[in-house]
């Protein structure tokens, strides 16, 4: 399926755990696509709609902070309705301190982005320097390229796959405040998978606001025995008496389970989306 495509979009780049994802994926099917990096999830959801050559690498959900909802309200909107999530996978967070020293108590400077600086600020309080200069950069990428403009007590907040690119010292790992945190990356694009067995599906019900519904849509799971994974809901375009609902449950569309199981939702709702049944990698 993957051989189809001939690029790959992450988000960030420098380390960025999207570059991470990126390369279990490459293990996971022996692939190797030209990477191309973009700053924003909205832009790598962009992109894969436009170019259907493409697929996007993007994060759905940390266990810190749960669903990221700029990715699953862009993935519902993509104009190329044939957009699908194709995979997924997990990414350990580990967030370091980065060198050309070797030397932890030697650091007295620290370039990172706002983001980062706050995820780790416990450990820069208690660990680093009190008079530590903090020098701020856009992202962890720009962190790595400005350490060449400082000397060697310099240091920067990134990850394993930073320190590989940049060739530096980690000098100490899982540095984050938040400990045994993941974020789980989804590949989207344009292509269909095949049933393995141990797949998750994915659907989006425009709904309206009407007492029980949401209690109609479970019964329909409990009939036929299938095991809802996540559920979560928004109002669309500000409008309360709209909702969309996001499901996630075990099972592949092509099932005939679940191909009576997606007939039976329909009547229940305004629309019904299917935005991917996929395994993990």
């Amino acid at each position: 399926m993957f051989e189809d495509f001939n690029e790959v979009v992450c988000l960030g780049q420098g380390g960025s755990y999207s570059e991470m994802a990126k390369d279990k994926l490459f293990k996971a099917y022996d692939l190797y696509l030209y990477q191309r990096s973009l700053n924003g999830i909205k832009d790598c959801i962009e992109y894969v709609d436009e170019n259907c050559n493409a697929i996007a690498i993007i994060p759905v959900e940390t266990s810190y902070k749960g669903i990221i909802r700029e990715t699953v309200d862009n993935l519902i909107m993509t104009k190329n309705q044939n957009i699908q999530i194709l995979a997924e996978t997990t990414i350990p967070v580990n967030d370091c301190i980065l060198s050309k020293t070797t030397e932890f108590y030697s650091i007295m400077g620290l370039i990172s982005n706002p983001n980062a600086l706050a995820k780790c600020k416990t450990f820069i309080k208690d660990e680093m320097p009190r008079q530590l200069n903090v020098v701020v950069a856009e992202n962890m990428d720009e962190s790595a390229r400005l350490l060449n403009n400082y000397n060697i007590t310099y240091s920067i907040i990134g990850t394993p796959k930073t320190a590989e690119i940049y060739n530096l010292n980690v000098l100490r790992e899982h540095i984050e405040d938040a400990k045994n945190n993941n974020r789980r990356f989804i590949v989207i694009g344009d292509a269909e998978t095949e049933p393995t067995g141990k797949d998750k599906t994915s659907i989006v019900l425009f709904l309206e606001d009407r007492a029980g519904v949401l209690m109609d849509i479970v019964k329909v799971f409990v009939k036929y025995h299938v095991n809802i994974t996540q559920i979560n809901s928004k109002m669309m375009n500000n409008n309360s008496d709209e909702q969309a609902v996001f499901i996630d449950f075990d099972g592949h569309k092509k099932d005939e389970l679940i191909k009576n199981l997606l007939s039976e939702l329909e009547p229940l709702s305004k629309s019904v989306r299917v935005i991917g049944s996929y395994t993990t990698f």
